[in-house]
């Protein structure tokens, strides 16, 4: 199973879906009311604001008219432009097995939609925030307003599973309702030895 999520496809509907389910709740509407509105049945929406499915030009057109806003605030980032940070670091890359100068890398926090957890003293993990469940990836989550880090299952009956310290967690339909999902992890960085000013 493929658990990367680094296509243009894949950002285009996480941005997407994000912005669905923003607009939506913002106006106070069901899933099945907002279904309604596009002529799809209450799965069919759904399928786009979980970004299983690519939204028709049609259908963003339509949405577009009835929340008032522009289409780029339905597909655009939804956390865009929130600061103007970034940090450039002098770089290098292996290049047929030799450490060779490069150009500089360039780490930017430009949209503010990244969240740091700091796991030990010398460990951070790093997780792009989202509020929409992604399969089979760890998430950054609050369930009764407890913070966890692990991958969240649902079933059917749309219930389902995470773990914490290896230990399994069940839910039901009615629990996942306290299921608040904040970011999809990333990466980590790991510290051998402490240097001072650097997290």
């Amino acid at each position: 199973m493929n658990n990367k999520l680094n296509t243009e496809f894949d950002f285009n509907n996480l941005f997407i879906s994000e912005n669905l389910k923003r607009l939506r709740l913002l106006n106070n509407l069901t899933t099945v009311q907002v279904g309604h509105i596009i002529n799809k049945t209450r799965q069919g929406y759904v399928n786009y604001e979980n970004g299983t499915r690519e939204i028709s030009i049609h259908d963003l057109i339509t949405l577009s008219g009835f929340y008032n806003v522009n289409i780029d605030e339905l597909i655009g980032n939804p956390f865009s432009n929130r600061n103007d940070k970034r940090l450039t670091f002098r770089s290098y890359d292996y290049i047929e097995d030799k450490i060779e100068p490069s150009q500089q890398m360039v780490i930017s926090t430009i949209n503010d939609d990244v969240i740091t957890v700091k796991k030990y003293d010398l460990e951070i993990d790093f997780y792009w925030r989202t509020q929409t469940n992604q399969h089979n990836h760890v998430m950054l989550f609050e369930y009764y307003d407890k913070l966890y880090t692990s991958k969240v299952f649902f079933n059917k009956d749309k219930g389902g599973i995470f773990f914490i310290d290896g230990i399994p967690k069940y839910f039901t339909s009615t629990q996942a309702e306290n299921l608040l999902f904040k970011g999809i992890y990333m990466a980590t960085l790991k510290k051998e030895f402490s240097i001072e000013n650097f997290f």
